[in-house]
């Protein structure tokens, strides 16, 4: 699947991690919200950019009723696995997170965070944001610290 901004970027989701997070639709109840970090491939030409890992969320993270904030430790370990087994091809794409709504929307707290993390320094210059809900999949990224859908999927 491939979801395009502008003809500047061509994001894609490997089809097994869009079925591990579609399937947060059947496994889960959406009584708290979970999520962790997205993790993927740069093309060299770097307009297009694969999602291929994904993290759980971890034992320190605080999972809430309408509320995710992912620890420090746990997520960073597994990116940095990653990023070794990789041959230094996989780098940290974002964030993604489950919320109970049907068609899901980032609050604003979402948009908060999405654009303060947009701003640290990064291997891209391009980071996406996942919102499981529980019927769609929503895909956004900050471009010109403005939150912008690329996507509302509906596995």
């Amino acid at each position: 699947m491939d979801y395009h901004y502008n003809d500047l970027i061509v994001f894609s989701i490997n089809s097994d991690v869009y079925e591990a997070l579609a399937s947060y639709k059947e496994k889960h109840t959406f009584r708290i919200e979970r999520g962790g970090i997205i993790a993927g491939i740069i093309e060299p030409a770097r307009t297009q950019i694969t999602l291929t890992d994904f993290t759980e969320p971890q034992k320190r993270d605080i999972c809430l009723p309408c509320f995710y904030k992912r620890a420090a430790y746990g997520h960073q370990e597994i990116m940095d696995r990653l990023w070794e087994e990789s041959q230094y091809t996989k780098t940290y794409l974002g964030e993604w997170h489950t919320h109970n709504q049907r068609s899901p929307q980032p609050s604003n707290i979402d948009a908060q965070n999405w654009i303060r993390i947009s701003k640290r320094n990064h291997n891209s210059e391009w980071l996406f944001f996942l919102i499981v809900g529980t019927e769609q999949l929503g895909v956004w990224t900050v471009f010109d610290d403005k939150i912008v859908r690329m996507a509302q999927i509906q596995p």
